[in-house]
């Protein structure tokens, strides 16, 4: 006979697996292998090297200024000074992800008659939640910490059902959101987001608004479908950084400030017009150049765009007078067929920022984890009852953080002329 236990245990050892392996493929940012070939894709490392965890934070010992005491002398003079390296720490809060979904009474009593049953009726719920937490991650994982999904770009009344944003990458419909004004405040919760006009940069929400909402200072955040202006349940500055912040030439990273140590920025270019081979070049040789790095180390420095960008270069290719093919189309570990521009791999992503191409040393960067995906079940269940219903509550989460060990290892190109909105 089913029952929770059953059920829990099911998921504990038939579940957790899959989910793991299913929500990095197809997502560069949530890939990382540490036992890939050397000569395959790795991904971004699923961990630093000499990383500790002091509270809630991860730390990191970091050279700030590197023993200058070095030069030539002639004979019998004063060899240079004696000097020393100094250290700095990088440091960043861990973030905490989680999904949560219900199992109803009335679906552990349909699935007593087989083990099959209990699949068929469990496998629907489990790829929609755990594809909406890949998608969110991953979202994340390009964004700024602040949880910001998109802008706001025309003033709209309360009482409105529809926003102007700046994009539509970050939805495709069903996503719950809050409106969050210049002072950090919810001024109007959890509007699910009914249709998606991406021509014209529209979203549909529901219920109607239930504030004025300004254009030059107002923008979306993911929420939870019980986030109130009063009590608002959502995301805003509780995500891990993103490439967004990651990869920049200035603000706080990681504890350090690049006005203070000027090593520690991302070379960034407002290209303003249409990718080349010239402009890529010149990102990387900045790179290369400004921090003495090997950028065409082959899959150890990628690049990650979007469709458009990508549709766009390969047809540069062509109107080059060269084939396709001779971009080097190829297949690497962990499921990606690629373009390679100059050896490194042209990935595309759905959740990048549009215009936007970013030049990523993936062995710069590494995921800070406590723990691979788990059910919380600390209790010792992995299955809840919901208290005056029905239903059973399930809680998958990771507790990580996305960090980078050589900011300038990175570069971004932005304003890129792209098909993506």
């Amino acid at each position: 006979m089913a029952d929770t236990a059953s059920f829990s245990a099911a998921m504990k050892t038939k579940f957790i697996g899959p989910i793991r392996d299913h929500i990095p493929k197809g997502k560069p940012l949530l890939f990382g292998d540490p036992e890939a070939n050397p000569t395959d894709f790795k991904g971004i490392m699923p961990s630093a090297e000499g990383i500790d965890f002091v509270g809630n934070e991860f730390r990191i010992p970091q050279k700030a200024e590197r023993n200058n005491a070095v030069g030539f002398r002639s004979e019998n003079e004063n060899l240079p000074a004696p000097g020393r390296s100094t250290y700095t720490y990088l440091q960043e809060p861990m973030r905490y992800a989680y999904a949560s979904f219900n199992i109803t009474g009335q679906l552990i009593k349909a699935s007593e008659s087989s083990e099959g049953a209990f699949k068929s009726a469990f496998k629907a719920e489990m790829e929609d939640t755990t594809l909406a937490l890949k998608l969110d991650v991953n979202r994340a994982a390009h964004g700024d910490g602040s949880g910001k999904v998109a802008d706001v770009t025309v003033n709209q009344s309360s009482g409105g059902t529809t926003l102007e944003v700046d994009t539509t990458v970050n939805f495709y419909g069903g996503e719950i959101v809050d409106v969050v004004d210049a002072t950090g405040a919810v001024i109007s919760a959890a509007h699910t987001v009914t249709a998606i006009d991406r021509a014209g940069l529209e979203l549909t929400l529901a219920p109607a608004l239930g504030a004025n909402v300004d254009a030059a200072t107002d923008f979306l955040v993911r929420a939870s479908s019980d986030s109130t202006v009063a009590a608002p349940n959502n995301s805003q500055n509780r995500e891990i950084q993103g490439l967004d912040s990651i990869v920049s030439d200035s603000g706080v990273l990681h504890g350090l400030n690049p006005a203070n140590y000027t090593w520690w920025k991302s070379y960034v270019d407002a290209v303003g017009g249409a990718i080349s081979e010239d402009v890529i070049r010149d990102a990387k040789d900045a790179v290369g150049f400004e921090q003495g790095l090997d950028v065409d180390n082959g899959l150890d420095f990628a690049l990650i765009t979007t469709r458009g960008i990508r549709s766009r270069f390969a047809k540069l290719l062509q109107t080059n007078t060269r084939r396709f093919n001779d971009a080097n189309v190829t297949k690497v570990h962990g499921g990606y067929e690629v373009v390679t521009f100059d050896g490194n791999p042209i990935f595309t992503d759905d959740q990048t920022t549009p215009g936007t191409m970013y030049g990523l040393a993936l062995n710069r960067l590494f995921w800070s984890q406590m723990s691979d995906w788990e059910w919380l079940e600390e209790d010792g269940k992995v299955l809840k009852w919901d208290a005056g219903k029905d239903r059973y509550l399930a809680v998958l989460y990771k507790y990580c953080q996305l960090g980078t060990t050589h900011r300038g290892a990175h570069f971004k190109l932005t304003g890129i002329t792209d098909d993506v909105r």
